[in-house]
């Protein structure tokens, strides 16, 4: 598994999420909605048949505008829900994964809240992506 392409390939499938700007790498700024794909927090190395593929989990950081803002409110339960063509979990385990890992699973998404990125305080929340390849 080849982290910076797996990191890619979930940026590519989110990009089909119409008006979500996304980034496999911490931009300078941004405008929301955004989702940030983040370096992995986890990497288990021979998990299926001794040295046949690796594990990762990746986490997904979702800002999708002001913390006040009802729109952004409203917007980000339509990505937080199981199924739709905004749904992170849906667009992400229907995605074709190509060469790039075999099994892709949306674990959870936790921390609705506040987020702070460059000083600015934006709605969000935090999906947690585990992929075999």
């Amino acid at each position: 598994m080849v982290i910076g392409t797996v990191r890619t390939a979930l940026k590519t499938a989110l990009d089909t999420i119409s008006g979500l700007r996304c980034y496999d790498v911490f931009p300078d700024s941004l405008s929301p909605p955004a989702a940030i794909v983040g370096m992995p927090t986890s990497v288990a190395y021979d998990t299926v048949l001794m040295r046949h593929a690796d594990t990762a989990t990746f986490p997904i950081r979702i800002l999708v505008g002001k913390a006040t803002d009802a729109a952004a409110q409203r917007r980000l339960d339509i990505y937080l829900a199981s199924s739709g063509s905004d749904s992170v979990k849906e667009v992400l385990e229907t995605a074709n994964p190509g060469s790039d890992y075999n099994v892709l699973r949306v674990l959870s998404a936790q921390g609705m809240g506040v987020y702070t990125y460059n000083g600015i305080d934006y709605l969000g929340v935090e999906f947690t992506v585990e992929v075999v390849g």
